[in-house]
């Protein structure tokens, strides 16, 4: 198995229909289908040369830009799984993130290319994995996200 946007695809759809009882606002958005689109911060992305291939779950009310769980490719055989928030609510959200991913050992860490901060942790290799396995895992980080979701109210611009 590889990192591939298929797989990204049916994790998508497999961590959204299994929690999607016990978080409602739980949305999937698919890096590639951002990568031509006229959303301003698609756009800023694009300027700064990012890539893609990446597929963030986001909480509703919350903007997905402002905070969402990062699955992302790092190579043909490993994802990047981490807690992002962008730096503009960084006031609100930061020390929050900094508790969540603190429980997987990670840190939050200014990430100024993708205009975030991120809290990543270690690479999860796809070889050998499966979907379910993987959706796990991702469904639990998930879980974690939305706790700190529902705990803080965005302000109007990031609804």
């Amino acid at each position: 198995m590889t990192a591939t946007l298929d797989l990204r695809r049916r994790l998508a759809k497999a961590v959204v229909e299994r929690l999607r009882a016990e978080i409602p606002g739980l949305s999937a958005h698919i890096g590639e289908d951002y990568e031509q689109s006229c959303d301003p911060e698609a756009a800023v992305l694009r300027g700064k040369g990012t890539h893609f291939q990446w597929l963030a779950f986001a909480f509703a009310p919350w903007r997905m830009w402002d905070l969402h769980i990062g699955i992302v490719a790092v190579d043909a055989g490993h994802l990047s799984c981490g807690f992002h928030i962008s730096e503009r609510a960084k006031d609100l959200l930061l020390d929050g993130l900094d508790e969540v991913a603190a429980e997987f050992g990670a840190a939050a860490e200014h990430r100024p290319e993708a205009i975030e901060y991120q809290a990543i942790l270690p690479p999860v290799e796809v070889a050998g994995a499966t979907d379910e396995s993987l959706a796990e895992t991702i469904a639990d980080l998930c879980r974690r996200m939305s706790a700190l979701a529902d705990r803080v109210s965005p302000p109007p611009e990031m609804r």
